[in-house]
């Protein structure tokens, strides 16, 4: 995709930006799935991990194309066909929910980040 030049500011290349590249976890994804539903908090066999769809499509790969793995979130079989059919509070909550989902995920350990980290309140005297 290229930008005609009168869009193009003096810090944008002229050439494009490179394909989304989708992230796949298979580990992940089937751990979302034992969690509870994020929209009903209900938890049984009917949860599947929910790829975030209908808004951020620059995100999330674009039109037709499937979310990374990482935009995922635990949902029912009931809301998951509430997303699917244009539920408008699920479809804008789902942002909130892949979140938490995530926080979920560093907090037990499922998702780690790797490199030099520090807490906030850690060494306070420095």
């Amino acid at each position: 995709m290229s930008y005609p030049n009168e869009l193009r500011g003096p810090d944008v290349p002229s050439r494009p930006i490179p394909k989304h590249k989708r992230w796949a976890n298979k580990k992940y994804t089937d751990w979302v799935a034992t969690l509870p539903c994020a929209g009903c908090s209900i938890h049984d066999e009917t949860i599947v991990p929910h790829h975030m769809k209908h808004i951020c499509q620059e995100l999330t790969g674009g039109m037709g194309m499937k979310a990374s793995d990482w935009l995922v979130m635990p949902l029912c079989f009931s809301c998951h066909d509430k997303v699917h059919n244009a539920d408008r509070w699920l479809i804008e909550y789902q942002p909130i929910m892949v979140l938490k989902t995530l926080d979920s995920a560093f907090r037990v350990g499922i998702l780690d980040y790797k490199g030099p980290r520090r807490l906030f309140g850690e060494d306070l005297d420095d």
